[in-house]
């Protein structure tokens, strides 16, 4: 579900914050930001998600997925 929040952000990336609350108005009603920033780091190891560099507003951390997360997403058929 977390990859799929991020595909369905189109490229805009999304902060932790706005993940979390994505996540829960999907129905997950337990998401902690400290399991949204362990998910984040997951993904980024794997390749699928990528952080968005910024040179304004540096504490506002956003990551968008990339094409090997997307790719993943279409294999599994999602």
């Amino acid at each position: 579900m977390v990859l799929r929040a991020f595909k369905n952000a189109r490229g805009c990336g999304l902060s932790l914050v706005t993940l979390e609350i994505t996540l829960r108005n999907c129905g997950f009603n337990r998401v902690e930001a400290e399991e949204m920033e362990a998910e984040v780091r997951y993904f980024m190891d794997k390749g699928f998600v990528a952080e968005v560099v910024k040179s304004h507003s540096v504490g506002n951390r956003i990551w968008r997925i990339t094409a090997s997360g997307v790719d993943d997403l279409e294999r599994r058929g999602l």
